[in-house]
């Protein structure tokens, strides 16, 4: 019996081919038992299995089919909380020591696509993080004295060298980071659990995992049709815990966002992105995109908490490329899909051991590329035996995401940031006028 298809998406119709792995069936005794098949739970696989431990993964559909299979693609240090705010929260040498870890992240992706022989994984080099807004003159100096705090390798560009690889009045400055890169993701994962497997672990797909109990020094996994037995667990979902561990699951709130890939489009790209790297701007809620396979255009933005997809999800898609690329004229949309990303309420991930033997690796919150592994490697020396990374994230323990109320709330925060951002855009463009004149 098949574990149902791919989300239709640019990257299920580009997909290497991979049968079905069976669900799981009766009992299984394994050193670490992890739960869920996106990157956080691949990664905690692998890393264990490099270290010569005996692994079993469950994922309740396939390998990468929720947000790991279907986001941006893009690998880059950083959270979802604002380096300044960690800063602020946690002083400077911790906040410099969990953005190191995020840019081993980086590393330990790209490591594994090498290791893996897959180069055509990686598709471009390089991200640049784009205002909408001028951001002044001091605007250099600022983004230098952060990347030195931090141990960063971002820089800043001046508008007219933006405004000459990407062809849009609607950027002024960027910082570009030269560590990012993006890839396909899906391609990414499928590679990762076949390595998995070729190292003796073992994964079952269409296998949801049901119930969790402590039994003297080990965890009891309970499925649909099995169990595993296991000193250590690794949960690796996002708000869909819930079965296994209700705490976890409310502190952790799903949140969707859309993304879009045109059909070929022909030169007329090139001309307006003259880019391969990977390109955000730095609103609330701000776009996402990068040019893939020649001439088209994958393009993701937009957050809510509302994770049904929405009607006309295409049309709005390209209305959102054309207020930025109108000369971009008569697209036309070829996929679009939702995504839901995993947030907790401080905007950092779940990472760590919250009770003896049981970790969690969740919540990325759009950050999860490059974060997973992050998460990973900490949950991994964890096991081993070496807290000194996970208890990098210890201050951000799990809280209450309040539910349905929590969701509405969230919203509410979302718009009135989206407010923000187009009251900022009107201010700086009367302003930009008015010197004109």
């Amino acid at each position: 019996m098949g574990n149902g298809a791919y989300p239709a998406s640019w990257y299920a119709a580009t997909r290497d081919a991979s049968a079905d792995r069976p669900p799981l069936a009766g009992r299984t005794d394994t050193d670490v038992a992890v739960v869920g098949g996106g990157f956080a739970g691949l990664h905690s696989a692998r890393l264990l299995a490099l270290q010569g431990k005996r692994v079993t993964l469950v994922e309740r559909h396939r390998i990468g089919w929720g947000a790991s299979g279907r986001n941006g693609g893009f690998v880059g240090p950083g959270f979802a909380e604002r380096s300044g705010a960690l800063i602020d929260r946690l002083g400077l040498d911790h906040a410099r020591r969990l953005y190191a870890q995020s840019q081993r992240g980086v590393d330990i992706v790209r490591e594994a696509i090498d290791a893996l022989g897959r180069p055509d994984i990686h598709m471009g080099s390089g991200k640049l993080s784009v205002s909408r807004t001028d951001q002044g003159p001091g605007f250099a100096d600022r983004t230098r004295t952060l990347a030195d705090r931090l141990g960063a390798t971002f820089e800043p560009w001046d508008a007219g060298r933006v405004r000459g690889l990407l062809d849009t009045s609607r950027y002024h400055q960027a910082i570009h980071d030269p560590q990012s890169f993006h890839i396909h993701p899906l391609n990414l994962a499928l590679a990762l659990a076949a390595d998995i497997e070729a190292r003796g672990g073992a994964i079952h797909e269409g296998t949801e995992a049901t119930g969790l109990a402590r039994e003297g020094s080990a965890w009891r996994l309970r499925t649909r049709r099995g169990e595993i037995v296991a000193p250590h667990v690794v949960l690796a979902g996002n708000a869909d815990l819930g079965p296994v561990q209700p705490q976890m699951a409310g502190a952790v709130l799903p949140v969707a966002t859309y993304v879009a890939v045109t059909e070929k489009i022909g030169p007329k790209l090139a001309e307006a992105i003259r880019w391969s790297g990977a390109i955000s701007d730095t609103r609330r809620a701000g776009d996402y995109y990068r040019v893939i396979d020649g001439d088209r255009l994958l393009w993701g933005g937009r957050i809510t908490t509302d994770t049904r997809e929405p009607p006309r999800l295409r049309e709005m898609m390209r209305g959102d490329i054309l207020s930025v690329y109108p000369q971009l004229g008569d697209i036309r949309i070829e996929y679009a899909w939702p995504g839901i990303m995993g947030y907790a309420p401080h905007k950092m991930p779940q990472v760590g051991e919250i009770q003896p033997g049981l970790w969690i690796c969740s919540a990325f919150g759009g950050h999860g590329l490059a974060q997973t592994a992050a998460g990973a490697d900490a949950v991994t020396t964890g096991i081993l035996g070496d807290d000194s990374l996970w208890r990098l994230f210890e201050p951000f323990g799990t809280r209450w995401a309040g539910g349905p109320f929590g969701r509405a709330a969230t919203q509410l925060a979302y718009w009135s940031l989206q407010a923000r951002d187009r009251w900022d855009e009107k201010r700086h463009a009367k302003n930009a006028e008015t010197l004109r004149t």
